[in-house]
């Protein structure tokens, strides 16, 4: 066992994040179908923050955990049963899929039946607490989290999380910049190019980008948006902004905050046979009332969206490819800071 560190998630105080740097042991033998994967970089999702809110015991969830799912690093050691990266390779990470079932065999892993066992909740028996000298006996951590938890500086990770970056990145500062890949960008990709499916990427017309934050909508608008709203007035209702802009409605909308109101706004803001995206987890307890005569009458569809339903390893090369072509700014997209204590507060 190595020792290292990690940003350990803990029970939440009454729904309060209970976050630390600490240091851990972590297994330095992967098993048959894993990776020892040095990580250089994570992204930071909502998804990270959600589930370590959860209290101890509900859908499953138990701490104390590793987050993090949107690693990248290096192969330094690989299991037997691990054919398609060798160690030293440099390594992307997404989500876990077991490869067998019914929906990974048709290419929608992200709907694999494992899928929420496997990547919200993880395994034991990789991670340990690293007590100092005369402190308590060593516990286990849950890791593994969505078949990775890249919120640890080496992590052990299932072979099915781990995308070959031989090939597609050029130096260490790329392996950075491309860390948030496999989970929040192919999320946006393919909640466009497969799950909306109005255009494709050169073809969209008009594109509305909402948000209570000025800066964001001003880099919308340097990124291709030919509309804006600005959530932030007292009393702002988003079906009537949209409408006054375009009375029949849009085709989609897509969502990623998760907030009941803006959702149900988004919903009445459809014109007829257009569709609403759900991406953004609203408060668990939330559900979404449809008139079912006028859910008839419009056509409208309500579809939900996790990873884009994307197959990481051909979504990644795609963004990438993009994003060599000028088409796909990532670098306009990212922040970057380093990990120390106490956390930027815009992290938690």
């Amino acid at each position: 066992m190595a020792v290292t560190k990690a940003i350990v998630a803990r029970e939440p105080r009454f729904t309060a994040l209970s976050w630390a740097l600490e240091d851990v042991t972590v297994c330095e033998e992967p098993g048959d179908d894993e990776v020892l994967v040095e990580i250089i970089a994570s992204g930071v999702c909502h998804t990270d923050i959600v589930l370590s809110a959860v209290p101890s015991g509900q859908f499953g969830i138990q701490y104390p955990k590793v987050m993090g799912h949107e690693g990248s690093g290096y192969a330094r050691k690989v299991g037997k049963n691990v054919t398609t990266v060798q160690s030293g390779d440099p390594v992307l990470l997404s989500f876990y899929s077991c490869g067998a079932c019914d929906q990974c065999a048709e290419k929608h892993p992200s709907y694999c039946h494992s899928f929420a066992m496997e990547n919200y909740i993880g395994r034991k028996g990789h991670v340990n607490s690293a007590p100092a000298a005369g402190d308590k006996k060593e516990e286990e951590i849950y890791s593994r989290f969505f078949g990775q938890s890249s919120f640890c500086r080496y992590s052990i990770v299932d072979k099915a999380s781990v995308v070959n970056a031989k090939g597609l990145v050029r130096n260490e500062e790329e392996m950075r910049l491309f860390a948030p890949l496999g989970c929040g960008f192919q999320t946006g990709m393919g909640a466009i190019d497969n799950i909306a499916q109005t255009a494709n990427i050169r073809k969209i017309k008009t594109i509305i980008g909402v948000d209570r934050i000025s800066s964001r909508l001003q880099l919308a608008k340097q990124l291709g948006a030919t509309h804006t709203i600005d959530t932030s007035p007292v009393g702002f209702n988003m079906h009537k902004a949209i409408c006054g802009m375009f009375p029949n409605g849009v085709d989609c909308v897509i969502d990623t905050t998760g907030t009941p109101a803006i959702i149900e706004d988004g919903l009445r803001a459809l014109r007829k046979g257009g569709k609403l995206v759900l991406i953004g987890v609203p408060p668990m307890q939330y559900e979404l009332s449809v008139n079912a005569i006028q859910h008839i009458n419009t056509g409208r569809s309500v579809i939900g969206c996790l990873e884009g339903d994307c197959v990481p390893k051909d979504a990644i090369a795609t963004i990438v490819q993009w994003y060599r072509e000028g088409r796909f700014p990532i670098e306009k997209l990212v922040t970057y800071f380093e990990v120390r204590w106490p956390l930027p507060e815009f992290y938690i």
